[in-house]
């Protein structure tokens, strides 16, 4: 009769040589893609969490976000070299990566903060015995920064980030230039919003429309804020300037972040004064006119009441109102101007041709261009200038 503490012993043994090790971690792990999707897996005793796993295969979650994952562990028992048995707890991760929509939040706040970092101007005020006594109001409404066209497909003209670059800089340059011809005692920009065509990474608008943009949001940032930014630096050079910013329905938070940024970049400029306010809407008076500033895409009907509430020591000063808005510049030009309640409402012109939406819907043919005017000390109107594209 076989022993039986040798047969225990035989049975030990045959049971760790069925058994085998785990291997070790980098011979466990696994990659696989399909199209822009990765997958890892993993079976090992360090990587433990989907954590582990990502930083193993160095994944770039800049790139990357997390579609699914799965972590679970188990015990395995094997017989050590004395026969003693060894328990030894194993990992299995399973993760899926699929691309990002767009650059994530840390890379468009990154670009804010790039943006914020210009260098700060720093201007002596101009002093009122070399200025006569007229007012200029510039209005930059509707530039649409990031919008993409193509004029085969739109039957439009082309439009990208580098030509609204360019006609930003000519068309302002221009009506400046006639601005300085009158020597205002004072230059006030009115930025009515939509001034960028998207909101964020994902491309689109703060109501979350999507929109045909060219590049990244780090792209149309830098090169939105530097155009825009040079408007304010160009006004200032030759008179006083005010600024006042309203958020539009296309970028409510880059109008936002970009009249922070214009604060910060003129904090100890003694030309340039940027309002505090967030309000939607917006007044600013100079002698006898009082001015209105929306972009236009709420409450549109009720702007002249709004108005005398709102600003009613204003009103009860001032003879002679207007109300600059946006928002609706595919418009016929009969439109573009109403009167209600002894206050004009003028509807700013984009510089913007039409996208693809914009093209399909029948918005074509309206003029595209920026405004100023230049309002006499004791209240009205005596001279509107127009320059833009001419195609």
């Amino acid at each position: 009769m076989a022993d039986a503490g040798l047969t225990g012993d035989i049975l030990s043994a045959a049971a760790a040589a069925a058994t085998p090790k785990p291997a070790a971690d980098a011979e466990q792990v696994s990659q696989r893609r399909e199209g822009d999707v990765l997958e890892a897996r993993s079976t090992s005793r360090r990587i433990k969490t989907v954590e582990d796993l990502l930083q193993h295969i160095e994944a770039d979650m800049r790139a990357y976000d997390v579609a699914a994952s799965e972590a679970t562990k188990w015990e395995v028992a094997t017989a050590g070299d004395d026969g003693e048995p060894t328990v030894t707890e194993l990992h299995r991760v399973w993760v899926r990566l699929k691309p990002k929509a767009g650059p994530g939040i840390r890379e468009a706040v990154e670009a804010m903060i790039a943006g914020a970092n210009l260098p700060r101007t720093k201007q002596k005020a101009i002093k009122k015995k070399d200025r006569g006594d007229l007012w200029q109001v510039l209005v930059i409404a509707d530039a649409h920064i990031g919008r993409y066209c193509w004029s085969k497909s739109t039957g439009d003209s082309d439009f990208d980030v580098n030509i609204a670059e360019t006609i930003i800089r000519e068309t302002t340059d221009e009506l400046i230039d006639i601005g300085d011809s009158y020597k205002p005692a004072k230059r006030t920009i009115l930025f009515l919003g939509d001034l960028f065509n998207s909101d964020g990474p994902a491309g689109a608008t703060t109501a979350g429309t999507p929109q045909d943009n060219d590049g990244r949001i780090q792209k149309v940032w830098n090169t939105g804020c530097s155009a825009l930014i040079g408007v304010v630096e160009r006004a200032s050079r030759t008179a006083q300037t005010d600024v006042l910013v309203v958020p539009g329905n296309h970028d409510e938070m880059l109008s936002t972040a970009f009249r922070r940024i214009l604060c910060e970049r003129f904090r100890n400029d003694e030309r340039v004064a940027v309002s505090n306010d967030y309000t939607r809407r917006q007044y600013v008076s100079w002698g006898g006119t009082l001015l209105g500033a929306t972009h236009g895409d709420r409450a549109r009907k009720r702007l002249p009441a709004l108005m005398a509430i709102e600003a009613s020591k204003q009103w009860a000063e001032c003879w002679y109102r207007e109300y600059h808005t946006g928002h609706l510049h595919g418009q016929a030009a009969e439109k573009m101007i109403a009167s209600e309640d002894s206050v004009t409402l003028r509807t700013a012109p984009s510089i913007a041709p039409a996208d693809e939406w914009h093209a399909a819907s029948g918005y074509l043919g309206s003029r595209r261009g920026m405004e100023t005017f230049i309002y006499l000390p004791e209240g009205g109107l005596t001279a509107m200038h127009v320059a833009g594209p001419t195609k």
